[in-house]
């Protein structure tokens, strides 16, 4: 049986998302994190759904309507916040892209453009830098171990470690750069596995939405979206998904010195 990439023996965690999107409508198969359709979070749908049902359904004794609201009111809009923070990008892109309405879930079904596309010879220099310089386990471990305190993201060569549970493997390398106002990342990971695309900055986090990145395994080309957040000690600390399955990967990223 061929190994899924990324697969995680040792650690598995569920995923309980809603089926049907509250943005667009779409009923999704079960088990989807993200809306086949529009790319929108289901499971943080799901839990913002239930903690506000939770407010709506609980029961003050004793307290006059008006007090529960008084209560309530605050947390519903804390909510709210909450859900703009998470699909801002998305509101970001409707409001200010309208003749574009669709286009970004629609690129992620061709995001082998990040190797063959327009612009794909950025790509494919920081891939041979990285190869060029890529990082034996022991820099890795110095990195890891000896990781020291960052305020902001930098060029260079990191190592990256899958997160098991509560332990890390490493598991390869991504090479960063800033250029024409984006940051710009190609990764190795596990030998066979290539993501390439590009991330927007928010203060200490990068982020890219399904149009802005891929992730090449057994020849074929995937959609990748994700965010990472500098940490003050350092570490990076990065989520993502692709559409080749929906497990949502955990890792970390090291700054190896002098690369």
């Amino acid at each position: 049986m061929v190994k899924e990439p990324f697969a995680q023996p040792e650690y598995k965690e569920g995923i309980e998302a809603d089926a049907v999107c509250g943005q667009c409508g779409t009923t999704n198969p079960e088990g989807t994190l993200i809306c086949k359709t529009c790319g929108n979070n289901l499971r943080d749908q799901r839990h913002l759904r239930l903690a506000a049902d939770q407010i709506l359904d609980a029961e003050v004794e004793g307290a006059p309507a008006s007090s529960f609201l008084f209560k309530a009111l605050p947390i519903l809009g804390l909510l709210i916040v909450l859900w703009l923070g998470l699909n801002a990008g998305r509101i970001s892109s409707m409001l200010t892209t309208a003749s574009d309405s669709g286009r970004s879930f629609e690129a992620a079904s061709s995001p082998e453009v990040y190797w063959q596309g327009e612009g794909h010879e950025l790509y494919d220099l920081l891939y041979q830098e990285l190869l060029a310089s890529f990082p034996s386990l022991s820099d890795a471990e110095a990195a890891r171990l000896e990781s020291t305190e960052k305020s902001e993201f930098s060029d260079g060569v990191y190592a990256v470690y899958e997160k098991l549970g509560t332990t890390q493997r490493f598991v390869g390398a991504v090479i960063l750069r800033f250029q024409d106002g984006a940051w710009h990342y190609v990764a190795q990971v596990n030998g066979v596995i290539q993501l390439r695309g590009h991330a927007s900055q928010n203060e200490h986090m990068l982020s890219a939405d399904w149009h802005e990145g891929g992730v090449m395994y057994n020849d074929a080309c995937y959609a990748v979206s994700g965010a990472a957040l500098l940490n003050p000690d350092g570490v990076v600390s990065i989520s993502g998904v692709t559409d080749l399955n929906t497990t949502q990967y955990q890792s970390a990223a090291y700054r190896i010195p002098g690369l």
